[in-house]
């Protein structure tokens, strides 16, 4: 007799996916709420990365990398825009933007400034991933 009757040899696993969408957006939202770059950025790549991660487990998408790569671009677009909506863009004000986030005149020039660092760190992370594998992987 079957101990385990009606219980199936295939267990559907829980995907970590979810928590680490949720932590990047939470990261990356208060990065930029606090003006906190560099969490900002890394809350950017966590987010972005894990995306692309469970998009790749859903099966919704064939290559992980070139998903990451497409979501960078997105990024890299959405921080384009609002570092355009912010006024004025020259290196002295993209500098001071990030060492003083939260002064006015700063605040969209370094809040998008940090979306599209992680957006191009997404590309490179995709393209290291598509280009840097293995021929026979």
């Amino acid at each position: 007799m079957n101990e385990k009757a009606g219980v199936s040899d295939r267990y559907l696993m829980a995907s970590p996916w979810p928590v680490f969408v949720a932590l990047g957006f939470a990261l990356t939202e208060v990065g930029l709420v606090l003006g906190l770059f560099p969490v900002a950025v890394g809350g950017g790549l966590l987010f972005g990365a894990s995306v692309a991660g469970i998009l790749t487990e859903a099966d919704y998408v064939a290559s992980l990398w070139q998903t990451t790569a497409y979501i960078g671009v997105a990024l890299v677009v959405v921080g384009a825009g609002l570092m355009a909506l912010g006024g004025q863009i020259g290196i002295d004000l993209v500098v001071a933007s990030i060492d003083r986030p939260n002064v006015a005149g700063h605040r969209l020039l370094s809040r998008g400034l940090a979306v599209a660092v992680a957006g191009v760190l997404l590309i490179a992370t995709g393209l290291a991933g598509r280009f840097g594998q293995h021929p026979t992987a």
